[in-house]
């Protein structure tokens, strides 16, 4: 019978859909037509959510009463899982601000060239944190044998 889920796992499954609700938000934003009025401001308020988000997902998990620390607790044979999101998560952190000084720094009326390395960067971003997401459905699975939730 699978173990009842633990308020860190509660609380890492919400940060876990408000964190799909960031990466949507931002891949709306990057297929919006650049020529659009405003597409960096608009595109420069998604990754700050998006920032905003892992941030919380980062404290939802690798806090000291964390789902990780709990993960530990009652699983200790998954900590290389463990610190392998862990590692994930100081990347993903730093290209996020990356990101945002990128869109930061373009001018007002970008040229198509900016345009490409802002949806090249901010795609290869989105992918890595869709992997990541699922590397942590499959930890939390074979943890506690329940599925976080796709969140959709």
């Amino acid at each position: 019978m699978p173990a009842e889920p633990s308020s860190p796992f509660i609380v890492a499954r919400h940060r876990r859909a408000e964190l799909l609700a960031a990466i949507n938000g931002l891949e709306g934003a990057l297929a919006a037509p650049s020529a659009e009025p405003r597409w960096t401001e608009h595109l420069a308020e998604q990754v700050e959510v998006l920032g905003h988000s892992f941030a919380d997902h980062v404290t939802a998990t690798e806090s000291p009463d964390g789902m990780y620390a709990d993960i530990l607790r009652t699983a200790p044979r998954l900590s290389r899982g463990v610190q392998r999101l862990v590692a994930e998560h100081d990347d993903a952190t730093v290209s996020i601000e990356a990101l945002a000084k990128l869109v930061d720094d373009a001018p007002p009326d970008a040229d198509p060239a900016w345009v490409d390395l802002i949806r090249d960067e901010a795609t290869e971003l989105l992918a890595r944190l869709v992997r990541h997401r699922q590397r942590g459905a499959d930890l939390v699975f074979e943890a506690y044998q329940r599925d976080i939730g796709g969140c959709d």
